[in-house]
């Protein structure tokens, strides 16, 4: 399967329903509002409320003395420091709610566009997902974040371990301890982008798991794990995807660094450069996840033709029309329904 075509397919998924780009530059702006209302005001009120002076901090000379007047201050506005705190975690509740949720609904209009359920985005089909598909992607986000911090745990223990034995291999032989430390540095470094990308790709495989076949987060976790092994060429199509979406934002930002240095003009350009790029990481993300779903139907649905623990049992004229809603590049599929139309 020829790479290019998947990701002019996942383009032309994104440019049928672009205005999920729209709803994340939403869900950003409001992301940056909310952060004033809910936390700049009452930290702004509570510094107006409890007079509370910083300049004793700025007075010290060490950390210890910092530490310090921290600490008193803390004492003294223990109500104010309650007040931040509760702020904070409703602010990144909200926002986390929001952006799951914004999440949620675009991944799902994205598979309803992939499986010819619809052509255009609408607004019904995307609150329908995102209201379905919240919590199944939060437990499942859950299930890769734990399992993130165990493999952090491991390779934190192997790391001490390796520090221990190139310690006493310095005590031996100085040039044994500097060959030991590179070697295990590139080992460490590669093993690390290698578990990066697969864990990557076990999410994103797993989340189009979860929204194709409505599986439950260790179900899922089961199967994409079984299906990376069996192809293995998708966890290389997301490495690329990755890699070229990394490289296309970073090349963004730096075309418009220099904006804000323009006299004058910068300071008005820059917030437009910003939403900009807003946009233009928005459509990016997007891309990358409509063709790496798009290459997981291709692969995991349309290719497969038996019954899968019961979850792909069909009829032998049911597979056959369900390899036909999808077999060829959806430009294709436009061109010929344009053509039956003529």
């Amino acid at each position: 399967m020829s790479y290019i075509v998947v990701l002019k397919d996942g383009i032309k998924v994104i440019n049928s329903c672009w205005q999920l780009v729209l709803l994340h530059l939403l869900s950003a702006v409001i992301s940056f509002i909310s952060f004033f209302l809910i936390v700049g005001m009452p930290i702004s009120i509570a510094f107006i409320v409890f007079g509370l002076d910083l300049t004793e901090i700025l007075r010290a000379k060490d950390i210890y003395e910092v530490y310090k007047s921290s600490v008193d201050l803390l004492k003294r506005y223990f109500a104010m420091a309650i007040v931040i705190i509760t702020s904070l975690l409703v602010y990144f509740t909200i926002i986390f709610t929001l952006w799951l949720f914004t999440v949620a609904g675009s991944l799902g209009t994205i598979t309803e566009i992939i499986k010819s359920e619809i052509k255009r985005y609408t607004n019904k089909v995307f609150f329908s997902q995102g209201r379905k598909l919240f919590f199944p992607i939060f437990g499942y986000s859950s299930l890769i974040g734990l399992i993130l911090v165990v493999l952090a745990f491991v390779l934190g223990i192997l790391g001490g371990g390796i520090s221990s034995v190139i310690e006493v291999a310095q005590k031996q032989e100085a040039v044994l301890a500097l060959f030991l430390s590179v070697f295990f540095s590139i080992i460490i470094f590669i093993t690390g982008i290698f578990l990066i990308f697969i864990i990557l790709s076990i999410t994103v495989y797993g989340i189009a798991e979860i929204i194709f076949h409505r599986s439950s987060p260790f179900k899922a976790f089961r199967e994409t794990v079984k299906y990376i092994y069996n192809n293995p060429s998708s966890v290389l199509f997301y490495s690329l995807l990755l890699i070229g979406s990394v490289i296309v934002i970073f090349i963004v930002i730096l075309l418009g660094s220099p904006i804000i240095l323009i006299p004058f003009l910068g300071p008005i350009l820059s917030p437009l450069f910003q939403i900009a790029s807003t946009l233009v990481q928005a459509y990016i993300n997007l891309v990358v996840f409509a063709s790496a779903f798009v290459y997981y139907y291709k692969t995991a649905i349309v290719s497969t033709t038996g019954d899968d623990s019961g979850r792909m049992s069909s009829s032998s004229e049911d597979i056959k029309q369900e390899n036909n809603i999808f077999p060829l590049s959806i430009s294709q599929q436009d061109q010929t329904q344009s053509l039956k139309e003529s």
